[in-house]
């Protein structure tokens, strides 16, 4: 380069002036370097149209950051479920003013008897499962609308005073609490029940946390979410995923767990105190987190829920039979107190008296869906079950509410067979006010013996249905998945 072409470029591109120009130009890429240097070294989770819900598989140590290919994705996939991990952003749930919310004649109870009280806990008969208020069975748009509300009010007007809901039930906590907060002054605190869950946050096994850390962080935002200071129960959630599979089989029918294949099960005189393998310790390691906080004030009443029976019943005895020796408070079992599985009904009375467990709660009369008219695609049951299901709500085609009134009236009325499962309450879910008064009339035409013959006639051809299909009583694998 020539002498004056140099003296030219020099003057030109270094000149004083150009000096704050330079600098802000090298802060700002030093500062993309730097930004860039970040986001490659955490976790990215990608969110696109192929993986529309990335949250659920968000491990409870990462870092959160979901990036969106391109800022375009899917509307449908903006759910509020992303909610689940116990690290990521906390939506607020904003109802509109109280007097603009509808309070007509179809937020009102009918007519007719109030729900009783049952159980060493005073609980209602039928209690408010609040799984519903999630993703998993409704849109983001009734869940931020004023139909949640109108469903929690008038569920405690017809005196449902428990509500059961989970950490891992999407916004379903802070939807439920944004509910109740709202009508604290028509319902205080004091006027009902509160269960939750923790230790489960996402659908698969690699999603549940059961250290002590994390039982007590989730318990904490748990009460947070619900605007309380104290939880009248928590359970443990689905302690299949993370217990040992003592099981001979991972479905089917299970009911020769309480005869000939005990020990296979892990059940056998002599088993109780066995702890199969680190699976099992977590739970023991779990519950002596949920006793610290039972001791703190936080929970009154501790207990575990799951799926299979033998093995909530094998955990129910190995925490009785190990140190501080004394027994979970409450279990609740769900989809197998209904017309197509009633296994529980005959585990009920071993829960009571071997495992000492002062209070059961069966949940899902409609068995998570299978037995209503358009049942969730992500149900578990095999095909040749949808199939049955089908036949027997065209066998109901005729009966007043269809198989859904069957099956309801059918868990209800169960419940006066012997005293250990006439004090246990039926837990149901509700997505609107209509579910609601639909459940109440179920519960007072059994409770009335209305067509009580015509009833028993309708309920024993839909499990002949089941019977012959091979299904009844018979229950899916949980986990699904290879443990």
């Amino acid at each position: 380069m020539s002498r004056p072409v140099r003296s030219n470029f020099m003057r030109n591109w270094f000149a004083i002036e150009a000096i704050p120009i330079y600098a802000v130009i090298g802060l700002a890429v030093g500062g993309a370097g730097w930004y860039l240097a970040r986001l490659a070294t955490r976790p990215d989770v990608i969110w696109t149209k192929s993986n529309p819900q990335p949250w659920n598989t968000v491990k409870q140590t990462d870092n959160i950051k979901l990036m969106a290919v391109n800022q375009k994705f899917d509307k449908s996939a903006l759910h509020l479920d992303m909610v689940m991990p116990l690290n990521s952003p906390q939506p607020n749930i904003t109802l509109p003013p109280l007097s603009q919310i509808p309070d007509d004649v179809d937020d009102r109870p009918r007519p007719g008897d109030p729900l009783g009280n049952v159980g060493a806990f005073n609980l209602p008969e039928l209690v408010f499962g609040a799984a519903t208020l999630s993703n998993q069975y409704n849109s983001d748009g009734l869940l931020t609308s004023d139909i949640p509300l109108r469903t929690v009010r008038l569920a405690l007007r017809y005196g449902m005073r428990a509500f059961d809901t989970s950490a891992y039930y999407g916004p379903s906590e802070i939807v439920l609490g944004a509910a109740l907060n709202a009508i604290s002054e028509e319902f205080p605190r004091s006027s009902y029940q509160l269960m939750t869950k923790c230790g489960r946050y996402g659908p698969l096994k690699e999603n549940f946390d059961y250290s002590p850390d994390t039982i007590r962080k989730s318990v904490e935002r748990s009460l947070e979410r619900l605007h309380t200071d104290y939880l009248d129960v928590v359970y443990l959630h689905d302690v299949e995923f993370v217990a040992e599979a003592i099981l001979p089989r991972p479905f089917g029918h299970h009911q020769t767990a309480l005869s000939s294949e005990a020990e296979a099960y892990g059940l056998a005189n002599g088993q109780e105190s066995k702890v199969w393998g680190p699976g099992d310790q977590k739970i023991i390691d779990a519950m002596a987190e949920l006793r610290n906080l039972q001791a703190e004030g936080k929970i009154k009443h501790v207990g575990i829920t799951g799926y299979p029976l033998p093995t909530l019943l094998r955990i129910s005895l190995l925490i009785l039979h190990t140190p501080p020796y004394e027994p979970i408070d409450v279990l609740l079992s769900y989809s197998q107190s209904n017309l197509q599985n009633s296994a529980f009904y005959a585990y009920a009375p071993v829960f009571r008296q071997r495992a000492k467990i002062n209070q059961l709660l069966a949940a899902s009369p409609l068995n998570m869906g299978l037995l209503s008219p358009k049942p969730p695609s992500w149900h578990p049951a095999p095909e040749p079950l949808h199939q049955a299901v089908q036949a027997a709500r065209g066998k109901c085609a005729e009966w007043p509410g269809g198989l859904v009134n069957v099956a309801l009236g059918y868990s209800m009325r169960r419940k006066g067979d012997d005293d250990t499962i006439a004090a246990i309450p039926t837990v149901v879910g509700f997505s609107a006010p209509n579910e609601v008064h639909d459940s109440l009339r179920a519960w007072r035409e059994v409770r009335a013996e209305k067509d009580v013959d015509e009833r028993n006639r309708m309920e024993n051809a839909v499990q002949d249905i089941f019977k012959d299909s091979g299904f009844y009583g018979w229950a899916w694998a949980s986990p699904s998945e290879p443990i």
